[in-house]
């Protein structure tokens, strides 16, 4: 069987991601205002995981930011979930000091040695006199995500280039994809167990519907890593985000999250009922059978435990 913690594959995301920067006396302020991360009181250089979700609670984008300064903000999120996000954010963006724009940098990970390896959740900034060129943002393991203008040089410590969807497997980091707008409350995804959600900031959108859940009721999905070691041709389509995941009786116990493949084994990031885990998980007509199942959160979470 497939060693799912070193399995290296070839990236595969849905969508290709993109840069934007939020600029403006109030972009601090807006983002405290609209995703469940905090940003007050932030320091320069501060990265930030973060979720903007619909009043339902339901996660519409999730982004990294680095505050570059106090009006200077940087996002990164997937191509085409960016688009839409701009669309919702308009409105409310034309009662907020700050714009958001679009960027064409470029998006790669790389490794570095342990000496290299930046203080956790701090971005190191390049400028050219007032320029950025780059942002290096550590994602733990010797891993760093750079952010490159399109006319700056590769920075010369690092080694190898990792792709970025290899990067979130690794670090079971769930993305939102084009397909997946709207589909998942914060713990379905893991957020509220790895930084992504801040229970002590004040409120947001769907702030009311994520804080119930997490003090007085009981995830009933959450996140969890699988492999698909057999597909064909008709299944492969299949393994989209989104795809229906059942158990034996065909009763629906998750669905898939995101995917990186190598040849014809595919990684999935699955969110699923917990008790199905541990029973057959199936996926698609024909049926492929996950192999492999294994929890992104520490089991003795009591966040999964009946209340």
């Amino acid at each position: 069987m497939t060693d799912i913690d070193t399995l290296h594959h070839t990236a595969d995301p849905v969508d290709t991601d993109l840069v934007m920067t939020l600029v403006g006396a109030d972009a601090i302020q807006f983002l405290q205002g609209q995703t469940t991360a905090d940003f007050e009181n932030a320091q320069l250089g501060a990265v930030r995981f973060a979720a903007f979700c619909n009043p339902k609670g339901r996660v519409i984008a999730d982004v990294l930011a680095v505050i570059v300064s106090a009006e200077h903000v940087m996002m990164r999120g997937r191509k085409a979930v960016m688009a839409a996000l701009a669309v919702h954010l308009k409105p409310y963006l034309s009662f907020s000091k700050s714009t958001l724009t679009e960027s064409d940098w470029s998006i790669a990970c790389r490794t570095v040695s342990a000496a290299q390896q930046q203080p956790e959740h701090t971005a190191l900034v390049h400028y050219d006199a007032d320029a950025i060129l780059a942002v290096e943002i550590p994602r733990g393991d010797n891993i760093i995500e750079c952010w490159q203008a399109s006319a700056s040089a590769t920075p010369s410590h690092t080694t190898a280039v990792l792709p970025l969807a290899e990067v979130d497997m690794m670090t079971a980091r769930a993305r939102v994809e084009p397909d997946t707008m709207g589909a998942y409350l914060p713990q379905d995804l893991n957020y509220d167990l790895n930084g992504t959600v801040s229970f002590t900031k004040g409120c947001y959108t769907g702030q009311e519907i994520v804080a119930r859940l997490h003090y007085r009721g009981t995830p009933k999905r959450r996140l969890y890593r699988a492999l698909i070691e057999e597909t064909l041709d008709d299944t492969l389509d299949a393994i989209a985000p989104g795809a229906r995941l059942s158990n034996a009786t065909n009763r629906a116990v998750g669905s898939v999250v995101n995917r990186a493949s190598q040849g014809d084994v595919q990684q999935v990031l699955i969110e699923l009922t917990p008790e199905a885990a541990s029973d057959s998980v199936l996926l698609g007509k024909p049926e492929c059978t996950l192999t492999a199942i294994q929890a992104c959160y520490d089991e003795t979470d009591q966040s999964t435990s009946p209340r």
